[in-house]
């Protein structure tokens, strides 16, 4: 899968959210009380307005209340307050209207909406600077609390009231606008030197229960912006973090794909459905099988009944692989046996619920082989220890026995049997002492005389020596090695050896006849030269094989069973390798590695 690309933004600092989820909070906050602020100023410039509207209609009733009276002829009209209570008795049914009051600087109450309060003191103290606030028409406000009745706004204004002035006769309404104007209006006559004001209270109940629904409507409105804000920087935040986690779980699966790739132990997993769902390079070079062809597959279809047996058996483990652990598993892989290791797991949840299956395989051949050598090695040793102690106790005695039937052969005379007798026992006890030597020379390291061997010019020397002897036999010989085969750092005469022993037992290996291929080349990549013997012969079984380079072991009449075990043991000093292959009927091949001439010779 493409991973979508990631923009730049999306991966900030926690604090940078932190910082600008605080600033969205001051910009809701501040938003909030300046609604609320503003809300507030309209409501009280609302409520203003109506009690500025309220004492012009007082104003102009109380004038048009006094016209009315003049017009009905009624030239002894009542005290204008007594028309300005007129028209507040009609404004009193207003439910917004706490009060309205017309009182005198001292706080005589000259008109109320509660009659009854008409010529009491006003209850409320008035302002101390109420003429100057006042003045010019001005009027000032106060928010008065009241514990029975709630807040009310108390909105007071200078208020100048009219001074009848009485006709010697009626006269018409053009005449009494002429005459009766100016007493009405501010600055006109004067009821005395006192100065009054008008008091409108108005109840804030109304304005108290639409500044809470609209507190509500803001805080409401300011939390869903503000939840808003903080959700779209948790979604970014989540987003963050599932961008984060996934590129962490990408990085974590490619690195664990590219260690489970790359790791030397095969890997075989499995799902809950019993199908294999990692395969990695390791056993795909192992069984020559690629991930393509596995994945997806049932073990039992694609496996060797020996490996699928770990993932159908409860009890797969037949043989234990005591230095390893796990479950010894030998198979034959193009007519070669390779040795594994096999641990079986089963992966399961927190819950123990099975979620899958694992086996784990290790090639131990090239380890098992190693070990072999090992073990023949420390034989060879404890051979050649005792070897070169039997033969210097054996060597000692059969000179004097040498020397006794050399004197024994003097006393008799020629053709007595007396005198063949001991010319046999001279002969038997000279064949000891080649054997004694041949020992000798397998149990003491005799040190290598390191020259520039040209090795193709070797073998077609003891090519050509063999084939000479061997022509009426019925064995042919074939040589293939390049011209540029590179030369060996060897002692030529062990190297000799070496190959003599080996092409003796090709021939000796095909009684009635046959193809020997000697064939060389190089191996550039281990700096060494490769040379294989392939035979015709009946082949040998693996219980042979195992014993072929034993001191003394030989399937030979009339063979010692050193030759091989000589040629092991100058292969091995010259830092080389020597193998063989034989299958039953099909012939052998011996395989002999040997280092390179580089121009130094190394003790």
């Amino acid at each position: 899968m493409k991973w979508l690309p990631r923009p730049k933004f999306i991966f900030v600092s926690p604090w940078l959210l932190a910082a600008a989820t605080g600033l969205l909070v001051l910009i809701v906050v501040t938003f909030a009380v300046s609604n609320i602020s503003r809300e507030k100023r309209l409501m009280t410039n609302a409520m203003l307005q109506k009690a500025a509207t309220l004492n012009r209609f007082i104003r102009s009733g109380a004038k048009a209340s006094y016209i009315s009276d003049l017009q009905r002829g009624i030239w002894k009209p009542d005290p204008w307050h007594d028309h300005v209570q007129r028209i507040i008795n009609h404004l009193s049914d207003d439910p917004d209207l706490s009060f309205i009051a017309v009182i005198n600087s001292k706080g005589k109450i000259f008109a109320h909406s509660r009659p009854v309060m008409c010529g009491k003191q006003f209850p409320l103290q008035l302002p101390e600077d109420l003429v100057e606030r006042t003045r010019n028409g001005h009027f000032m406000y106060t928010v008065i609390p009241d514990k029975e009745q709630g807040r009310f706004l108390e909105v007071i204004r200078s208020y100048i009231p009219f001074q009848p002035v009485l006709p010697g006769i009626p006269l018409s309404l053009q005449e009494l606008h002429k005459r009766f104007t100016i007493p009405f209006a501010f600055g006109g006559l004067l009821g005395g030197p006192d100065e009054f004001y008008m008091i409108i209270a108005l109840d804030m109940k109304s304005y108290d229960k639409a500044l809470g629904r609209l507190r509500f409507q803001v805080v409401m409105l300011s939390l869903a912006m503000l939840l808003v804000g903080i959700g779209g920087w948790l979604s970014l935040a989540a987003v963050q973090g599932y961008r984060v986690s996934r590129k962490a779980l990408h990085e974590i699966q490619a690195f664990t794909g590219l260690l489970i790739s790359k790791l030397p132990v095969g890997i075989i997993a499995t799902n809950t459905k019993g199908k294999i769902t990692t395969w990695n390079n390791a056993i795909a070079q192992l069984l020559d099988i690629t991930a393509d062809q596995a994945i997806d597959k049932k073990p039992a279809d694609i496996l060797p009944p020996e490996l699928a047996h770990f993932f159908t058996s409860s009890a797969p483990c037949e043989k234990k692989d005591e230095e390893q652990g796990g479950c010894e598993v030998r198979l034959t892989m193009i007519d070669e046996e390779i040795v594994l290791s096999c641990h079986h797991l089963t992966i399961a949840e927190s819950e123990q619920e099975p979620e899958g299956e694992v086996l784990l395989i290790s090639n131990m051949t090239a380890l098992k082989n190693l070990e072999k050598e090992m073990r023949e090695t420390e034989r060879l040793a404890a051979v050649g220890r005792m070897a070169a102690g039997v033969a210097h106790e054996v060597r000692n005695p059969l000179s004097s026995v040498k020397g006794l039937a050399l004197l024994l052969q003097r006393k008799f005379s020629p053709g007595s049997n007396e005198h063949e007798t001991a010319t046999l026992l001279i002969q038997e006890v000279e064949r000891i002492n080649r054997t004694i030597s041949e020992l000798l020379s397998f149990a003491r390291p005799a040190p290598l005389e390191l020259t520039r061997v040209d090795l193709r010019l070797l073998l077609e020397r003891q090519i050509r020596l063999l084939a000479a002897d061997t022509a009426s036999d019925g064995i042919s010989f074939t040589l293939e090695a390049p011209d540029d085969l590179r030369p060996l750092a060897a002692d030529q005469d062990r190297l000799n050896q070496v190959f003599v022993n080996i092409l003796l037992n090709g021939v000796q290996a095909m009684p009635d006849g046959g193809k020997l291929i000697v064939r060389a080349w190089n191996n550039c990549e281990e700096n060494s030269v490769v040379v294989s013997v392939t035979d015709s012969g009946s082949g040998m079984d693996e219980h042979i094989i195992n014993q072929v380079f034993f001191p003394y072991f030989t399937t030979k009449k009339g063979g010692t069973g050193i030759g091989l075990a000589l040629s092991q043991k100058v292969v091995n000093e010259h830092g080389g390798t020597i193998q063989i292959h034989s299958v039953p009927g099909q012939g052998t091949v011996v395989t002999v590695t040997l280092p390179v001439w580089t121009g130094k010779i190394s003790s």
